[in-house]
């Protein structure tokens, strides 16, 4: 009689798994009438740096930033992880050390970390992008650059 029932319990504990395991198994596991479009998927900044996780409480800290034509940002630099991404416009990114890289709507970044760099707005018609820190609670996501 023992024998059954660690079978029964067995067999339903594998049961019950099974729902579990295929959801976690799948990687397009979105209810019907729902759709998700890829925008960035990486480990490293786009210079090539690993991304590095703040220690301590995490926060989440997003704005959206509106270029004028001709503007800019402040050079300054990023302590925490920052993902970037152009909701209208074309924007151009200057990082100290790299070449110059054009972001056009629609297309997204990791920021480098701890290298002093720009963004700019070369076209006559205002840019916006969605900047999404990823930082500890009570940690500057942004530090000026002298």
């Amino acid at each position: 009689m023992n024998a059954i029932i660690k079978k029964s319990a067995l067999t339903l504990g594998l049961v019950a798994a099974l729902p579990i395991a295929a959801a976690l198994a799948q990687d397009d596991a979105l209810p019907e009438g729902f759709q998700t479009e890829p925008v960035l998927k990486t480990t490293t900044t786009r210079d090539g740096d690993a991304i590095v996780w703040p220690e301590g409480t995490p926060e989440i800290v997003s704005v959206i930033g509106t270029i004028e034509p001709g503007g800019r940002t402040p050079l300054h630099q990023h302590p925490v992880p920052v993902f970037v991404y152009v909701l209208e416009g074309q924007v151009e990114l200057r990082t100290e050390g790299g070449d110059p890289h054009t972001y056009g709507t629609g297309e997204a970044y990791i920021e480098a970390l701890n290298r002093d760099h720009q963004l700019f707005n070369v076209t006559d018609s205002d840019a916006k992008v969605l900047v999404v820190f990823a930082a500890a609670e009570g940690q500057p996501t942004t530090v000026a650059s002298e």
